[in-house]
């Protein structure tokens, strides 16, 4: 089952926060890394997550369970001949 850790920190007069040790810890943080910063109106939260050194390498091989049933190439060839 996956755990949430739920800390609290405060925000300073600046506006900064300290990111507490044990999700520093988990998440691998150190300094000089970047965070990525997102709001979701719906949910009225804030989602903070660590900007990936290479995006390319986050994403790859991301919906690879897609083509099981159809090869790529097959896909791309079916696609093609509907042009």
């Amino acid at each position: 089952m996956d755990q949430i850790m739920r800390l609290e920190s405060e925000i300073r007069t600046k506006y900064q926060i300290t990111i507490p040790e044990e999700i520093r810890v988990k998440a691998k943080l150190e300094v000089g890394d970047k965070l990525l910063w997102q709001y979701d109106e719906v949910r009225d939260e804030i989602i903070v997550m660590p900007k990936p050194k290479s995006f390319s390498d986050k994403l790859w091989g991301l919906g690879k369970e897609l083509w099981i049933d159809d090869p790529s190439d097959d896909y791309v060839r079916k696609e093609r001949e509907n042009w």
